[in-house]
């Protein structure tokens, strides 16, 4: 290796991005207020393990950016599409959340991630998001007692308003 300041461009740019990413996760986490939880575990600790990690993981890439650096080594190609609709699908997930609920949001999410990695059975995906995104709202909101939202959309065709109310 030279003296000379070298990146390796792939993982600096993912690491950036996974950085930001988990900072804007626990920034967001840490201005919210937390809402009143009867349970030990209250419902920040989740997003706060989340930013941890992409934090985490954020400067070990950008570690490997810059002191891995090896200028004979092959790098394999980043898959930049799978990257951009997986993040898109995690912003979009956060933006909808409140709106949709965590079961249609967290489909979504999980439909757009495997179409992001070539998962093409479409209906099928659909429907194991549907059945994890259930099962985590059911742990979540019955067996841990903390509440997931369920979507101003979703409760207000549950009250049969419509949004009108």
């Amino acid at each position: 290796m030279s003296g000379s300041f070298q990146l390796r461009i792939g993982e600096t740019i993912l690491g950036l991005f996974t950085l930001a990413l988990g900072l804007f996760i626990g920034i967001d986490t840490w201005l919210t207020p937390a809402a009143p939880a009867q349970a030990v575990i209250g419902p920040g600790v989740f997003p706060v393990l989340v930013a941890a990690g992409l934090i985490l993981v954020g400067l070990r890439l950008l570690f490997e950016g810059y002191a891995l650096r090896a200028v004979a080594e092959v790098i394999p190609q980043l898959d930049w599409k799978a990257v951009f609709i997986v993040a898109f699908a995690i912003i979009l997930q956060y933006f909808l959340l409140e709106w949709v609920g965590w079961i249609v949001s967290g489909t979504l999410l999980f439909v757009l991630s495997a179409f992001a990695f070539g998962g093409r059975k479409h209906i099928m995906n659909v429907l194991f998001g549907l059945v994890l995104t259930t099962l985590t709202y059911m742990v979540f909101d019955y067996g841990l007692d903390l509440d997931l939202p369920t979507g101003t959309l979703i409760e207000d065709l549950m009250d049969g308003t419509g949004g009108d109310g």
